[in-house]
């Protein structure tokens, strides 16, 4: 018998992950590729292979709440390559399978209305999981230069992929001059048009003009609704938080005949954490329960209408006393730094188990403390984090998971003699944007974000180990902010900006519009950096007149430790052209993370 290493890469990544317009096709995107993964990895293990990625204890049921990654790696077993090459098979099958039982079990819930093109989606549920396989032997180099051979061969058979026909190929033409996918442009339709109720056109969560392939019925309908919390609601959860509960039990009154025509829907996931209003809670929001009342009156569906009437009667004397919720949330992108340096660290398959068995640990607490924040974990596998957040609690919730994943980290990497700089650590994009962006678009936010923190274009020392925050407002400009998490000073303060944006006692430490003057006087200002002379004087001087002309809501000047805080962090900035531009930023950011109401927005 010869021991080998077998490396399998799932997907499309892209397909089911990046091709999101709401926040279930988000949602059953990663799930759906941690499914299909686990099943592989499932196959793997019951065909006798020693798993590393994932760990070897994992529970990898079905449905389980455990995640794993689109890359699975084992050691196996075997006589020659081609038992090697028949295990790989067997996996592969085993992921197209799960896909297969997910979208027929999707399918099903439409069969009765005959709204779905049985030939293309013959074609397309076949024809839509990618699984790559490559594997090494192990010789006396070891494990470890196996592991590498492996990759390598993993790579060059990424990048020498098939390309099968189009599904709806010479052989089913049925499938030429049909509408492309809204989720996928590659793939055709498998919606009949003129078959589609107005009924099943909300089931799917459809506009007048979208269309579905079978994935995107799958990820629409795949999985239990429980397993599933939508953006708007986690968006609102610090408004609902402050809400009597006499006006949360009369929103809930008036939301049930809205669940019974599928126009809002329960929420019971997440181990009850939004069981102070257990629904999905996009019409608390106006523009968002005007649309809905303009579609009913549109369709001439008067028990529609009726029932979004008695919402909106119920929740305007809420809004004009609590104020209309803040429509902004936040999506949280997490990935390990330095993980490729620590696995090449591990000279045998013990040392590599350790390491996954770490990161399993760090991915198994993730969900739970998502939670703590109010927020929602959509995948937590490895060193990879995705998950909805209020925008409340974003800021401390990113910091929670670095500690935790270093924490989690710290022991193996000391045991392999991994110097104090080289220790791995995580690095967190923050996204903050409105909730009428495809979710598509704000997942692609989080990876400018997440790309933010990893500095890639930053000196060495400076790289990685950083929170990155990217705000898109609804005009459409987009803010940058980055803190290295080693860098107490500056996360401190950022803190600080936050809880002094927030009301307490009916006003706030710090105006809103200080963070715009700010940047005001920067433009006005950077002049005085360029050229052979800079004076770095008259910016902070131009500064202090800011701070000292500003007044609170109160009409009294700013608080003194504020202003002696906002100093202090201008100038351990420093004196290039844009640290009083990059303050300006940082104080803009934390005023919408410390938003809970549309109005403490203003009219952003």
């Amino acid at each position: 018998m010869r021991d080998y290493v077998l490396v399998l890469s799932l997907g499309p990544v892209q397909g089911f992950i990046a091709a999101a317009r709401r926040s279930r096709d988000l949602w059953s995107g990663s799930w759906l590729l941690s499914e299909i993964s686990k099943a592989a990895a499932k196959a793997l293990r019951d065909g006798g292979a020693r798993l590393i990625f994932p760990e070897p204890d994992s529970d990898l049921t079905p449905g389980s709440e455990f995640s794993v990654g689109n890359k699975v790696q084992a050691v196996v077993a075997f006589a020659d390559e081609d038992e090697v090459r028949q295990l790989a098979a067997v996996a592969r099958e085993a992921a197209g399978r799960r896909f297969r039982e997910i979208a027929e079990g999707a399918r099903n819930q439409l069969q009765a209305e005959k709204a779905l093109r049985d030939d293309v989606w013959r074609v397309q549920i076949d024809d839509y999981v990618e699984a790559f396989a490559a594997w090494a032997r192990i010789r006396e180099a070891g494990y470890g230069e196996a592991a590498e051979r492996a990759g390598e061969a993993l790579a060059a058979r990424k990048a020498t992929r098939d390309f099968r026909p189009s599904a709806a190929s010479a052989e089913d033409e049925a499938g030429f001059g049909l509408p492309k996918s809204s989720l996928d442009g590659a793939r055709e339709t498998v919606l009949r048009e003129g078959k589609l109720v107005h009924r099943v056109r909300r089931k799917l969560g459809l506009s007048g003009s979208e269309q579905l392939d079978c994935a995107g019925i799958a990820k629409r309908l795949g999985g239990t609704i429980d397993q599933f919390t939508p953006y708007s609601r986690i968006a609102a959860q610090p408004w609902i938080a402050m809400l009597s509960a006499e006006a949360r039990q009369a929103i809930g009154k008036a939301c049930e005949p809205l669940v019974a025509r599928d126009l809002a829907s329960r929420v019971s996931g997440n181990a009850g954490c939004y069981a102070l209003l257990p629904y999905d809670a996009q019409l608390v929001y106006r523009f968002r329960l005007d649309a809905a009342l303009r579609d009913a009156t549109g369709n001439r569906d008067s028990d529609a209408t009726g029932a979004l009437e008695d919402l909106r009667a119920c929740l305007q004397p809420i809004w004009k006393k609590y104020g209309e919720p803040c429509p902004y949330g936040a999506i949280l992108l997490a990935d390990g730094d330095r993980m490729g340096k620590l696995l090449g660290e591990a000279n045998d398959e013990k040392q590599h188990v350790r390491i996954t068995t770490a990161l399993s640990t760090f991915a198994g607490s993730v969900r739970e403390r998502v939670r703590e924040f109010d927020g929602h974990a959509i995948y937590a596998g490895g060193d990879d984090v995705l998950a909805f957040l209020p925008l409340e609690h974003a800021f401390d919730c990113a910091n929670a998971l670095q500690l935790a994943f270093a924490e989690a980290l710290r022991p193996v990497a000391r045991d392999l003699k991994v110097s104090q700089a080289a220790m791995p650590t995580l690095s967190v994009g923050l996204a903050i944007g409105h909730l009428m962006e495809p979710l598509g678009t704000l997942r692609a936010l989080a990876t400018q974000a997440e790309n933010k923190a990893k500095g890639d274009e930053l000196a060495e020392s400076k790289k990685r180990n950083a929170l990155g925050i990217a705000l898109r407002v609804r005009s459409g400009s987009v803010t940058h902010v980055r803190l290295r998490w080693d860098d107490t000073s500056a996360l401190a303060d950022f803190a600080r900006w936050q809880k002094a944006y927030r009301y307490e006692q009916g006003q706030r430490q710090l105006p809103s519009r200080l963070a715009y003057d700010a940047r005001q006087v920067h433009q006005r200002t950077v002049f005085a950096l360029a050229g052979d002379k800079p004076q770095p004087g008259i910016p902070a001087a131009e500064f202090a007149r800011l701070l000292d002309r500003a007044r609170g809501e109160d009409g009294e000047r700013l608080d003194k430790e504020i202003v002696a805080r906002l100093e202090a962090r201008l100038e351990a900035l420093g004196q290039d052209h844009f640290n009083l531009a990059t303050l300006a930023d940082e104080l803009i950011v934390a005023r919408w993370l410390a938003a809970r109401t549309a109005g403490d927005l203003g009219g952003d």
